[in-house]
């Protein structure tokens, strides 16, 4: 017999599917929270993130936590709403503090800085704000010639001041620039007649209701929560009275996602004007930069980012302009962690994609490990650990070479020597660590094996100018440690190409007369030169490249190594 369906059932089939149909992205947003909550838990877990992070998707948070302490000595728990230094992360806010003088008329992006700074050198006078907001003035770099860590504005600007050229052709490449910011916080202060701290806290903070954001330009920070910093190994590395326009910022996540949904508004700039700050500029050779006005572009994902370093404090912000999503982090444990594994796997569980766990940081097991026991045995469970599970671990060579030399400044020789020797076993590349061991083998006078650490070191970084030097004094050449190779141009041609690191990164590998030059994604170009046929090393960083090919011959990855090793897949 053939059932009918009735109304009564007919409305509940309906009121059912429009009840699972409205459910369904909240169940989604359920499932990514838990995702987030499990990623971050274990970040924790694992040493690698002790902080505060939001995230929010459409404009509305789907996760907002703290983890660790904002204080070690006190043992206070962080909240979300404590503050963290923003470091660089600052610059956009400089930038918008430009863009609002320019909206009022006050200002042209074309106005040369010479019209702001009348004494500034002739080499200079063609540089403009809009060369300094896109990082393109090619002006020099401070850091070579300061004398102090913690300068102010006015002694940076005049160790530029008294260079005698530019570094490169304005507008010829993207050079990131921490004097550009520095000078476009002064002209701030000079066409507004009030310091940066009071402009942007009148003009933006205030209007946004930021109520825990400020310029850090006095020695005491007036705010209720602050995380204070600290080193990768625990030691306090807080912050000091600096500079400020390209740093020096304090904020908490609730306030920059107050930023993050006001930049979707006209509530400080017109839509035209912001959407010039999200742009690409053109060099001089007609190739791209994707540096805006305090933010890296991604034009292919129309989003924006900016990460931020300074004392203990890591910062980051990444916003989706097309799904106007976000995601903020905020840390106070120095390098602890690793940013570009963090965001992918945030950006992948914001997807729906897979993502991956980090792994333990082999510091953060021989810390634990520490608390109990002595160096040496601390080392020896901390090993067994390793070796009953090797693929949990991540063999973070600079938090372990930094805890060496933490005994070795306390006069504890001994416990550094095994500290440096550990290092050497588990980051066998790692041309840091030989220099570290090279040390400790001096200091106990034992200089034979202090040269063939030495040696070690230079054999993996020709570039390694400490090693290079004490070698020296030790009556050592260093030329025959450093072998001319030349490399046939087929086999440079072989390996130019894209190479994909992960979903944000990549590396571009080109040549030019014989010379290759790799390129990270929103980096500068870097020359590389080789130490064997598909080995190759930096002079201005310390990192090596490695070519690997398949079984067929063809290159198929590029093996980057920075203490540890991070593979690329070739994708073009």
């Amino acid at each position: 017999m053939k059932k009918t369906t009735t109304p009564f059932l007919f409305k509940l089939i309906l009121l059912t599917i429009t009840i699972l149909l409205t459910s369904l992205p909240h169940a989604v947003a359920q499932n990514k929270t838990a995702e987030l909550d499990k990623l971050m838990n274990q970040a924790h877990a694992s040493g690698v993130f002790n902080g505060t992070v939001l995230v929010a998707e459409n404009g509305k948070v789907i996760y907002r936590k703290a983890f660790g302490y904002a204080n070690k000595e006190t043992k206070q728990l962080l909240k979300p709403e404590f503050c963290f230094d923003l470091a660089s992360v600052s610059k956009q806010f400089t930038a918008m503090g430009i863009m609002i003088l320019k909206e009022r008329n006050k200002l042209s992006y074309d106005d040369k800085i010479t019209k702001y700074f009348p004494e500034f050198p002739v080499y200079g006078k063609d540089i403009t704000i809009r060369n300094l907001l896109n990082q393109t003035s090619g002006m020099p770099l401070y850091q070579p010639f300061a004398k102090k860590y913690n300068l102010t504005n006015a002694e940076i600007l005049k160790i530029i001041e008294e260079r005698e050229a530019l570094d490169a052709g304005i507008g010829e490449r993207y050079v990131y620039n921490n004097a550009g910011y520095v000078m476009l916080g002064l002209i701030v202060e000079k066409v507004s007649n009030k310091s940066l701290a009071a402009f942007l806290k009148e003009n933006i903070f205030k209007p946004l209701k930021m109520k825990n954001t400020l310029v850090g330009d006095t020695p005491k920070i007036d705010l209720k929560n602050r995380a204070i910093g600290y080193t990768v190994i625990g030691e306090l590395d807080d912050y000091v009275v600096s500079h400020t326009g390209s740093t020096s910022m304090f904020s908490n996540v609730d306030d920059l996602f107050l930023w993050d949904q006001a930049l979707y508004t006209e509530k400080l700039v017109s839509k035209k004007t912001m959407q010039e700050a999200f742009t690409p500029v053109v060099l001089n050779d007609g190739s791209v930069s994707n540096y805006g006005f305090g933010w890296f572009v991604t034009p292919e994902k129309k989003s924006v980012n900016h990460s931020g370093s300074d004392f203990g404090y890591r910062a980051f912000i990444m916003r989706d302009l097309e799904k106007k999503s976000t995601y903020i982090w905020l840390t106070n444990a120095g390098n602890a962690i690793n940013k570009d594994e963090m965001n992918v796997a945030i950006e992948n569980i914001l997807a729906s994609k897979p993502y991956e766990i980090p792994k333990i940081t082999v510091f953060s097991e021989l810390q634990k490990a520490l608390e109990v026991n002595s160096v040496d045995d601390a080392i020896a469970k901390t090993t067994k650990s390793i070796q009953s599970k090797p693929n949990e671990y991540a063999m973070d060579d600079a938090a372990i070479n930094e805890l060496g030399y933490k005994f070795l400044n306390e006069k504890k020789l001994s416990e550094a020597f095994s500290i440096f020797k550990f290092n050497v076993l588990i980051n066998p590349n790692s041309s840091n660590v030989y220099d570290s061991l090279g040390e400790a083998y001096l200091l106990q006078k034992d200089t034979v094996n202090a040269i063939e650490n030495y040696k070690k070191s230079v054999a993996l970084n020709p570039d390694n100018a400490n090693a290079k030097n004490v070698l020296k004094k030790l009556g050592i050449a260093t030329t025959d440690l450093i072998t001319d190779v030349t490399v046939a141009p087929e086999v440079l041609k072989s390996y130019l190409g894209k190479y994909q690191l992960n979903e944000n990164y990549s590396f571009t590998v080109t040549e030019d007369k014989g010379q290759l030059y790799i390129q990270g994604t929103n980096e500068k170009i870097t020359t590389v030169y080789p130490m064997a046929q598909n080995r190759f090393y930096s002079k201005i960083i310390t990192a090596q490249f490695t070519f690997n090919s398949d079984k067929n011959g063809h290159v198929d990855s590029l093996t980057l190594n920075m203490g540890k090793d991070m593979n690329a897949k070739k994708v073009e």
